[in-house]
Parts: structure tokens; C-alpha cells; sequence
């Protein structure tokens, strides 16, 4: 099993997707000849090698404690980690369930305020106190109570430790609807970002209670607490034993390789540290780990080429040097087991040998032969059977809701800086780049389209067609977020009878600028889930990428066509980043036409999430503000076709009207110039 959970049926999306792909029947042209190089994929590659290579851990005891610090808080920083240790932790036990000298509890405990994690608590018969650890579960069907993860957890109760068993945020029981599971990731997790929030934030503070719970009880030892997972859960080891100096032993299974290697790879959104490789590798994360236990187990017949074991060694022996210089060269170990993407019977005897040593002072640390295991029906493990489910089990709908919501009246009670400032403080939210022309390479002629290459500073090259106007200098710019052959053909030649000239574009990562090794990783996940994630890693979000070709084209609109007078017609994905891209600029006032198109970040429902593709998400946005904030800074004339919420829904008339006034206002109190907005459908 992979780490996205192929395998499931309830990963699979229904129906089909509403974007199109390069080599669809289309009236236009393309502009490079033959197939067109997979350049994102190529340049996301080189930019990952480059990063990864930068990342180099401190050489003396010294250096790595400074170094260690700095990474920790940067690494909270950007994972919006919201730990409150001093909340109460309010458990509810629902049921239990007799083991073979053990007892499980089914319990919910608080997280974050208002809060509640589903959780099993293994409890061996006896007084302790006994040792105690987390499992963390990965993507898995029924999360916390798969019979996997119930392996585990009877291997180590049954040998006298207690256990905690947390549905990771999303998941099991803490999916949208009660007693339905569902895939914790893609648009669904991705949209915690918008809201200043990652999922694997949400999860490690999940956990850091978790051990907060552990910590309370009073037959567990709170100087001797453990930490394992497999796949995503070794994920979220690793990130607990990393940031919790709590943690005395961990081991991570089929999990740790490279963030390298994570770059045009299917990895879930809660594995994703935004920015992150831009200032560490996983062996910086593996290292705050030091001087404690730390013990990495990989599969022989591992597929995820982000968990191989190749990538495994490379942070490893990083990893063990620093071991070494901290005088703790013992303290660290890992093992490539037989078999595949799992948590075997083999792994299990590694981890009950390591933390028997580690955690009880017993054995060598070498593999211990396990008791025997009894799964138990699932059904009787649930806090919450037959979905009957606490309110207090906030799903990411419902906190991304609120969260929105809490943000958005802060907007609206807030006195709004100035335009300029307000530029500023997105510019350094978007990390943005404005782009350079390095190259413009003319082609023939094909039917009544120029064609052109226009090469970048970044690294890209961004297909263009052109027509010139039947007369003047009016041209319009139309861009989709599928590419250019998703454009309406016959709006298209509307334009062209109108006398306009017609520029159309592919922006990065479509059409012919598109990555069909991408595309394949997707599968059945929304588009632009690989190339979102990997881009996201580099501190590069999409919609910033795409605003500043989008002011590119502009640019060359007017310097290489002099045009005098430029429209921009955006679709979907593309409209939000046009909005983006003239918000950012000061460019002649155009007229702005958006159609079908995001109207804001907030959060409307599960239902129609995948609506638009991972393009669209830029962490901390509504921290910022909101898309009627980017429209009311373009000081354009807007004409609205088509608004929609982030997961489809149509504005109804007063929704509409209310939007218009929103940005109008805004645009007021920005002191930005005077902008006027029109809807072309206004459903009732």
C-alpha cells in the first residue's frame, strides 16, 4: 500500500473532472512542433537537487544546537503548529473492550479548543507504572482501528506498555460525515492552508496531546514515552519525535527517505512542509531527534520512491554522523526488513526489541519474538459506534469553515492598510518573483495564429498564439487554468469577428507547458495535485507562478505587439491568477473578465471540493484577505461571469449583488483608484 491509498475506493473521485488535458481535440495550433519536453517536471527535479544539496547539518556539538533551535522554530512557524498544552484535556471513555490481559479504552480527548480526537488507550492488566507510547496510523481503511495498527498496539501492551491509538486529523472517525471514512487529503486537506493551518500542523499538535494525555495518567511513567507509525503515521513520528523532546524512543516504518525525493511524487498533503525544503532536508528533521533513540525501518519491496530504501540511507548516514559527533552513535539504528509497505510481524519485533531497551533498560535492542495477536471486530472499537459522533469532533470542513469565518469578520472590523502596503505584505506571502523575457523565438505562421516561445528568467518557456487586430491595437489576453485548448472556441472567434487580436497562453503546467509524468502520478486525485505539492515545497505557489507569466504576457502584449488598449479574459483556475497577478502590478487600467471562477477561499463544503484543481491554494491567504481584497487592488473594470464558491456552487442573485458591493467598498478603504463591477448571469 502507498502512502495516497490507492487501493481505496473512496479515494477514487466520481464522475469526471472539469479540466482538460493536452492533445484534446482543439481549433488552435500548438506552437512547438513534435511532443514538448515535460519542462516542470525537469525544472522542479533540478530546483529540489539544488535545495537538498544546500542542506547540510552543523559539523560540532556546538553549531547543531544553535542550528537546532532555529530549526525547530522555523519549522512551527511554517507548520502553524497550535500545541496548548495547558487546555484541558477533557477525556471521554464511550466503551471498552477486554483483551487478553489488557483493557482498550475507547476515548476522545481535546486538542485544540472545542476539539475532540478519537483515540483507542490500550492498558495492560496490572499497576504500572508502565511505559507508554503513541501510534500513529497512516492510510489505512478504518485509520486508528485497522487491524494493522491493532498489531501493534497488542504487540506492546501485551508486553507492558500503554498504548494510545489517535485517528490522524481527517481520518476514521474524524472524517466529514459520521461513520464514513474518506481520504483526509488532496483539495480537502490542502484547504487548511488557505485558513493559516497545514493538516500535518493539526497532526503533530493531535499527538503532543496525545502524549500530554499519556503524561496524566498515573500508571504511566512519563520519562519513559515511545513513538511509532508506519507510512504516513512513521510520518508523524518522525515530526513528533522531532519537535516533542518527550519522545525518548521512536521508530518511523516505511516512512523516512528524502524530501528530494518527495518532489513529482504522490505523497498525501499531510506529509507536505510548506517551504520546507528550502531550509532542511529530512535528515535535519531526523536529527532533532538526537541524542535519543531513533531506529528507522524500511521494506525490501517498497514502491513509494519516496520511502526506499536508497532514500532511506542517504538521510541516515547524515543522520548517524551527527549521532556520532554527539557521543550517542548507539542511540541510532535501522533495518530493511522482507516484504513490502507494511507494519509485518518482522518490524514489529524490531520495535519491541528497541524499545524494550530504550524505554525499559531490558535486552540489547535486538529483535524480540512477539505475542500473539488477536485483531478485534472494528466496529467494537469505535468511540462513537454507528456514527453517533460528538459534535466537539471537528471535521476539516467544519474548522476550515469556522476558522474562514473567523477571519473573514476580522477583515471586515479591521481598518485595511493602504494598497501599497497591502502589495507588499503578498508579495512576501506568494514569495513572489516578477518574470523577465530571456527569449522570445517567432515560429511560421499556422492558419491564422503567430506563434511564439517566450523563454523565462525562472527556467520556463510559455507557448504563445497571437492574431493582430482587423484594425487599432485592442487585444485580449485569454487564459485557462487547463490550458489554452480548454478556451471556448466560439468566444474565440467572437473576439476575432469583434476585430480584437487574440493572444492565447499555456500557462505553467498546462497545455503544452503541461507535465504528463505529473498527470500520471495523479491518477484519480485532482489535477495538479503533484505539481502543487512539489512547487509548495520549494516555496513556490502556483497562483504565484502563473500571476507573474500572466503580467509577462501583459507585458508583451504592449512591448511586443503594442497594444495600446488589452482586455484579460480568465477561466477557472487562471482567473484567480490573473487577479493575483494585476492586484500585484500597476499596469494601464484594463478591463478584467473572470469566468467561472473562485469568487473566495472560504471554505463552502466537502461536497465539490475537487471542483477546481490544487492550484489554487496559497498558505495563509485569508490571513491576508480575500479574493474580493485581489479584485478591488487590479483597479480594473471586472466584469463577473460565472462566480462560484471554492467547491462549485453558483452566487445566487444576493450573494452576487453583496459580492459587488464587497469589493466596491474595499476598494474604498484601500484608497486604491475607483473600480466598477458588472455581472454578466446573475442566477436567482
Amino acid at each position: 500500500m502507498n502512502s495516497l491509498m490507492k487501493t481505496f475506493v473512496w479515494v477514487i473521485l466520481a464522475g469526471q473532472l472539469p479540466f482538460s488535458t493536452h492533445g484534446q481535440d482543439s481549433p488552435l495550433p500548438h506552437v512547438f512542433e513534435g511532443e514538448p519536453a515535460d519542462y516542470p517536471a525537469m525544472q522542479l527535479r533540478l530546483d529540489a537537487a539544488k535545495a537538498a544539496q544546500r542542506q547540510q547539518l552543523p559539523r560540532t556539538a556546538a553549531d547543531w544546537k544553535v542550528h537546532a533551535s532555529r530549526l525547530k522554530s522555523r519549522i512551527a512557524e511554517d507548520l502553524a503548529l497550535s500545541y496548548q498544552p495547558d487546555l484541558p484535556l477533557d477525556i471521554r471513555e464511550t466503551g471498552t473492550v477486554q483483551g487478553d490481559g489488557f483493557t482498550v479504552r475507547n476515548i476522545s480527548f481535546q486538542t485544540q479548543p472545542g476539539v475532540l480526537a478519537t483515540a483507542n488507550l490500550y492498558v495492560p492488566s496490572g499497576n504500572g507504572p508502565f511505559p507508554a507510547v503513541v501510534i500513529t496510523h497512516g492510510h489505512w481503511p478504518d485509520g486508528r482501528r485497522a487491524p494493522l495498527f491493532q498489531a501493534v498496539a497488542q504487540t506492546l501492551v501485551r508486553s507492558g506498555y500503554v498504548c494510545l491509538n489517535i485517528d490522524a486529523w481527517g481520518a476514521g472517525e474524524r472524517g466529514t460525515l459520521p461513520g464514513q471514512q474518506e481520504y483526509h487529503g488532496a483539495n480537502l486537506g490542502a484547504s487548511l492552508m488557505n485558513v493559516g493551518h497545514t493538516l500535518i500542523g493539526l497532526q503533530l499538535a493531535d499527538n503532543m496531546r496525545g502524549i500530554d494525555l499519556l503524561a496524566s495518567l498515573p500508571y504511566v511513567d512519563s520519562t519513559r514515552i515511545g513513538a511509532t507509525g508506519a507510512s504516513g503515521g512513521g510520518n508523524q513520528t518522525m515530526w513528533l519525535a522531532a519537535m516533542d523532546d518527550r519522545v525518548k524512543a521512536a521508530m518511523p516504518v516505511v516512512s523516512v527517505g528524502t524530501f528530494q525525493s518527495y518532489i513529482m511524487n504522490s505523497n498525501c498533503i499531510c506529509e507536505l512542509l510548506p517551504t520546507g525544503l528550502t531550509y532542511t532536508e529530512e535528515a535535519g528533521i531526523l536529527a532533532l531527534v538526537a541524542p535519543r533513540a531513533l531506529k528507522i525501518i524500511s521494506a525490501v519491496e517498497e514502491k513509494n520512491p519516496s520511502f526506499m530504501p536508497q532514500q532511506m540511507l542517504i538521510s541516515y548516514r547524515q543522520v548517524k554522523s551527527l549521532y556520532r559527533m554527539l557521543g550517542a552513535a548507539d542511540h541510532i539504528a535501522y533495518h530493511i526488513a522482507a516484504g513490502r509497505h507494511d507494519y509485518s510481524a518482522e518490524m514489529r519485533e524490531h520495535l519491541l526489541g528497541w524499545f524494550d531497551l530504550y524505554l525499559k533498560g531490558e535486552g540489547t535492542g535486538a529483535p524480540k519474538e512477539t505475542p500473539a495477536v488477536v485483531p478485534i471486530e472494528v466496529s467494537l472499537l469505535a468511540t462513537y459506534p454507528e456514527g453517533k459522533r460528538d459534535d466537539a469532533v471537528a471535521t476539516t470542513e467544519r474548522f476550515c469553515q469556522q476558522e474562514g469565518q473567523r477571519l473573514k469578520a476580522g477583515e471586515a472590523d479591521a481598518q485595511l492598510p493602504r494598497l501599497a502596503v497591502l502589495r507588499e505584505a503578498l508579495r512576501q506571502l506568494l514569495h513572489f518573483r516578477p518574470l523577465t523575457a530571456t527569449r522570445v523565438t517567432d515560429y511560421s505562421p499556422k492558419e491564422e495564429w503567430q506563434r511564439m516561445a517566450v523563454e523565462t528568467d525562472a527556467g520556463g518557456i510559455i507557448p504563445v498564439l497571437y492574431t493582430r487586430p482587423k484594425e487599432g491595437n485592442r487585444y485580449t489576453l485569454l487564459l485557462h487554468g487547463s490550458g489554452k485548448d480548454s478556451i471556448p472556441p466560439m468566444r474565440i472567434q467572437q473576439l476575432l469577428d469583434e476585430g480584437y487580436g487574440v493572444m492565447v497562453a499555456d500557462l505553467w503546467g498546462t497545455g503544452e507547458q503541461g507535465s504528463d509524468e505529473a498527470q500520471r502520478v495523479d491518477g484519480a486525485l485532482p489535477p495538479f495535485h503533484t505539481l502543487a505539492r512539489s512547487a509548495l515545497w520549494l516555496g513556490k505557489p502556483i497562483m504565484a507562478t502563473w500571476a507573474a507569466e500572466t503580467q509577462l504576457l501583459l507585458q508583451l502584449c504592449i512591448d511586443q505587439l503594442g497594444a495600446t488598449d488589452v482586455h484579460i479574459e480568465a477561466y477557472r483556475d487562471a482567473a484567480l491568477a490573473a487577479s493575483y497577478a494585476l492586484a500585484l502590478s500597476e499596469v494601464p487600467r484594463v478591463e478584467f473578465r473572470l469566468t467561472d471562477f473562485p469568487s473566495s477561499y472560504l471554505f463552502d463544503s466537502r461536497e465539490g471540493i475537487e471542483y477546481y484543481s490544487m492550484a489554487v491554494h496559497v498558505p495563509r491567504i485569508l490571513q491576508w484577505g480575500d479574493v474580493p481584497l485581489l479584485l478591488a487592488m487590479s483597479g480594473t473594470k471586472l466584469i463577473l461571469d460565472g462566480a462560484k464558491t471554492l467547491s462549485g456552487r453558483s452566487l445566487n442573485r444576493s450573494e452576487c449583488l453583496n459580492y459587488q458591493q464587497e469589493i466596491e467598498n474595499i476598494a474604498v478603504r484601500i484608497g486604491g483608484p475607483p473600480i466598477t463591477v458588472q455581472f454578466t448571469d446573475i442566477t436567482q
